[in-house]
């Protein structure tokens, strides 16, 4: 599931941080941590290379998300803590989220086996909000997108 979610809010990171979604580049990402809190949460750190070609320092403050499969509400994230990414270079972004599991029994009903999931599965609702340096603010929302449309996009 981690792997699903990271994918998701990777893509929110990327569509928020520059008006010019063409000029983002967003390499190696990864999942730096996964601390389990609980059996229905859990600390989500995730890493990625980014590119930011814009003149003005980029900033997370606001992030959540609602991953759906069958229509169902499955789990929801919450942006806990981000990096800032500086203008004109290419630097290593850091963002935590903590990961709700709203049914735990449908995770276990499709299996713990994360890699034999399918992305077509999952719909997800998300927003976001960008600062930039000197004041402006930037909000994205998405509404019942296609996990897969999210992830074929990067």
């Amino acid at each position: 599931m981690n792997r699903l979610l990271s994918l998701a809010l990777i893509f929110i990171v990327v569509a928020t941080s520059c008006s010019r979604l063409s000029e983002v580049n967003v390499m190696n990402v990864e999942v730096r941590s996964f601390q389990l809190l609980s059996t229905s949460k859990a600390n989500l750190e995730l890493e990625c290379l980014v590119q930011n070609p814009s003149n003005k320092d980029l900033i997370l403050v606001d992030a959540d998300g609602l991953l759906k499969k069958g229509g169902i509400d499955f789990a929801t994230a919450t942006l806990v803590k981000s990096d800032t990414i500086p203008p004109r270079s290419q630097s290593l972004y850091r963002a935590v989220f903590q990961i709700d599991i709203k049914d735990p029994l449908a995770l276990l009903a499709m299996g713990l086996n994360i890699s034999k999931w399918s992305y077509s599965d999952f719909r997800i609702d998300a927003k976001a909000v960008v600062k930039l340096s000197g004041g402006g603010k930037r909000t994205i929302k998405f509404k019942d997108v296609m996990l897969k449309d999210l992830i074929n996009r990067l």
